[in-house]
């Protein structure tokens, strides 16, 4: 069956939080020099710069839905995500969706004349920022977008070091996803509610196709250990793994984080999961096992193509 568009919210707006925190727990990867490659973003708007058009539509739209009350809400407070840095220099990866607080993401509910309101929508973004590291230790940076993609949903942000700062950055090596099996071990880290979590899971399904807005299709099978029937999503279309299925629990302020394998090296990146509350997807279980990233090979050659410079995972 067809994988309904509303279904899918960005996981940077989802947090089935009760079932999160059961679930996110330390795991081994999530080692000293790992968290400190692991950063959390923020980003403020001036709402004043996207028009009346927008207010004045969303105002006239009641009831919301879950995308439009979501925008109402980051042209408000702005957006929270995760992210990671993939040089010494301080090049972050991050989604598009976050950068952008999530305004243009295409499945919004709004009109075309809406869309042609944001077409300059970077002016809005008045800041943002990256906090590195915990406690007495954090450091925040702003921070500038290098490129933005948002047909991939990826992003670089680079940090800017004040005068003095000569900070060598950790970054993560980026592996060859089309190597990951389903079934392999996998870890989500990023700040959900505004808190550093790394949860476990593993490979559910690997997703073919070269856009990451693709419609997916539902397919069930058994689960090869517990013989239980599972949900697992495929991609509508042919070509290479852009996409991974997994298990390992995201929530709110998840979007941008790594998903790496048991040695830190990342092979995806969180972006989305399936919403608990979507009519069709009610009967489908835990939506822990419907969380979204995209492959890390999708990644690489995002990087490569904008000249940004990124740790090589070793063979």
């Amino acid at each position: 069956m067809g994988f309904a568009r509303a279904a899918l919210l960005l996981a940077l707006t989802v947090a089935p939080t009760a079932s999160l925190a059961a679930g996110a727990r330390s795991t081994g990867p999530a080692d000293a020099g790992l968290r400190q490659a692991v950063v959390r973003v923020e980003v403020a708007v001036d709402p004043t710069s996207v028009g009346p058009e927008l207010a004045a539509e969303l105002a006239a739209r009641r009831p919301w839905t879950p995308f439009e009350g979501e925008l109402a809400r980051r042209l408000r407070v702005g957006a929270t995500g995760s992210g990671f840095f993939v040089n010494a220099q301080g090049d972050v990866v991050t989604n598009a969706h976050v950068v952008l607080s999530g305004v243009r993401f295409s499945r919004l509910g709004i009109t075309y004349a809406a869309w042609d309101s944001m077409t300059h929508l970077l002016r809005i973004i008045r800041d943002v920022w990256v906090t590195v590291g915990d406690g007495d230790g954090a450091r925040t940076y702003l921070a500038v977008p290098v490129v933005i993609a948002e047909g991939l949903d990826l992003a670089v942000l680079r940090v800017c070091r004040p005068p003095g700062d000569d900070t060598t950055f950790a970054a993560l090596p980026v592996g060859n996803s089309d190597r990951l099996r389903v079934g392999d071990p996998v870890h989500a880290l990023g700040f959900p509610e505004e808190e550093f979590k790394a949860t476990s899971g593993q490979i559910l399904s690997l997703i073919r196709g070269s856009r990451v807005h693709d419609d997916l299709q539902y397919v069930r099978r058994v689960h090869p250990d517990t013989g239980a029937e599972i949900i697992t999503l495929s991609g509508t279309r042919p070509g290479p793994v852009g996409r991974l299925q997994h298990s390992a629990r995201t929530g709110h302020g998840s979007s941008g984080g790594p998903i790496v394998d048991g040695r830190g090296v990342v092979v995806g990146v969180a972006y989305a999961l399936l919403s608990r509350g979507a009519s069709d997807v009610a009967d489908l279980g835990e939506p822990s096992e419907l969380n979204l990233g995209i492959a890390s090979n999708a990644l690489k050659r995002f990087l490569r193509s904008h000249a940004v410079a990124y740790r090589e995972a070793a063979r």
